[in-house]
């Protein structure tokens, strides 16, 4: 029975193209985005308090995308507010694996400047809908591109609607699955847009490389890291989860829980994901 479904699977693959394939997934959730967009379309609008002084509008699948995630999980609204609490008028991020770039809105609501950069066309385009929404455009930079280790092009599986419009790094799976995207250092943004203060890397299991290929950035510039580690994909992809500390460790960052507190290495490697916030000391106290 088994072989059979797997040779199901197979022809499946093979005659639907995989845009297709993601929207009959889940017809309930391809039904949702489509109703959510419609409404969109027709003028429908949601405001959302991320802070007691501080309001945004809202996309209705922005609304509902961020509320389950900023709002209602408890790991990461406390990542959000830890990242608030660094946001400053000098602020520029490099907002890496941006999806719907809340963290960028948030930068620009406080003053600052983002490059939001996610790879999937969807997600670029919800930033770009909620820029505008909220009056901030010319504060919020928008790059439809992976950030890895080389410059180039990348191939990605694209989840779909499934899971919001996700882009990630996929390995095992045939060219006619995979999606050609461009990709880029932290390194070559730095030339292009300057020097960032801060860089926030929610990539999926791609932070090693997103580390490598932002050495001379992190090198010069020094600006605070807020990091997503996916301990469990880099496992079970055969690459090794210490990878993106050992890369920061060389460069004199320290790493600490989104609380605020000292975290040990053994802790940060045990949970399947975690979220960490790195810094070098002031050039005067590096030894």
């Amino acid at each position: 029975m088994s072989i059979r479904v797997e040779s199901l699977k197979t022809v499946v693959r093979a005659a639907v193209p995989r845009p297709v394939r993601n929207w009959l997934r889940s017809p309930s959730r391809s039904a949702e985005w489509l109703w959510d967009a419609a409404a969109f379309t027709f003028g429908a609008r949601r405001t959302l308090a991320l802070l007691d002084d501080w309001s945004v509008v809202c996309h209705p699948h922005f609304y509902k995308v961020v509320c389950q995630a900023q709002i209602a999980d408890p790991e990461q609204s406390t990542e959000f507010r830890n990242f608030i609490s660094h946001c400053a008028r000098d602020m520029f991020l490099f907002d890496i694996g941006a999806h719907f770039g809340v963290f960028s809105l948030a930068a620009a609501h406080f003053g600052g400047r983002a490059v939001a950069i996610d790879p999937s066309p969807t997600a670029t385009k919800m930033i770009a809908a909620e820029a505008r929404l909220n009056r901030c455009a010319k504060e919020i930079e928008i790059l439809q591109a992976a950030v890895s280790d080389t410059n180039g092009e990348v191939a990605m599986l694209s989840s779909g609607v499934f899971s919001d419009g996700y882009f990630k790094f996929a390995r095992g799976r045939s060219r006619s699955d995979l999606t050609r995207t461009r990709a880029l250092t932290v390194d070559q943004m730095a030339l292009q847009y300057g020097l960032p203060t801060h860089i926030k890397i929610d990539v999926e299991g791609h932070e090693a490389a997103v580390v490598r290929g932002a050495r001379s950035t992190l090198r010069e510039a020094s600006p605070i890291v807020f990091l997503e580690l996916h301990n469990e994909i880099v496992a079970s992809e055969g690459g090794d989860p210490e990878a993106t500390l050992d890369e920061l460790a060389a460069l004199g960052y320290a790493t600490e829980s989104i609380q605020g507190g000292s975290i040990s290495r053994a802790e940060m490697l045990r949970p399947a994901i975690i979220r960490v916030v790195a810094a070098r000391p002031p050039r005067g106290e590096q030894s």
